[in-house]
């Protein structure tokens, strides 16, 4: 469990993830679509075990890249969010687990800020993107050729935006 300062201590028992299972591969992703990260733990000779998240708090935006130029995927792609003192940064990677996969949806959480001051797209073609104050608790679409972000399952929002190439 991250305590926020750098440290971590051991919560598996505490949060009811502790198993005896011969876990051979993990995804974790917000299967639930209710803004905190679940997993899933895939077991030899046994059944998978699916851990939904009930215990997450604070706020939270979730990102889903759309490339045009580069792969459809973003995938290289390297994003960066800014709210307050709080910076974050997720690398969208293809391929990163054993007989598993990872979301290539970036998940931020972000405690209680409600707006992201600054978020920045940078693609493996060098193009980037930045975002001013986006809302968070939410899933947004950032397509590589366009000047809007796109809420999934919603109406595109029009945000200060600036490119480099």
């Amino acid at each position: 469990m991250n305590l926020g300062n750098g440290g971590f201590v051991e919560g598996a028992t505490a949060y009811g993830v502790d198993s005896l299972g011969d876990g051979r591969g993990m995804a974790m992703a917000d299967f639930d679509r209710d803004g905190d990260v679940d997993m899933i733990i895939t077991n030899y000779k046994s059944k998978a075990q699916y851990y939904v998240n009930k215990v997450a708090r604070g706020c939270w935006l979730q990102i889903r890249l759309r490339g045009r130029q580069n792969n459809r995927d973003g995938v290289g792609a390297i994003i960066r969010i800014r709210s307050g003192d709080n910076q974050q940064m997720r690398i969208i990677s293809a391929g990163d687990g054993y007989a598993s996969q990872f979301s290539r949806v970036a998940h931020f959480g972000v405690g209680e800020s409600e707006i992201i001051e600054e978020l920045e797209v940078s693609w493996p073609n060098g193009k980037r993107q930045i975002f001013e104050g986006v809302p968070a608790n939410q899933m947004i679409e950032i397509d590589e050729n366009r000047a809007t972000i796109q809420l999934v399952g919603g109406a595109k929002q029009r945000l200060a935006l600036s490119v480099t190439d």
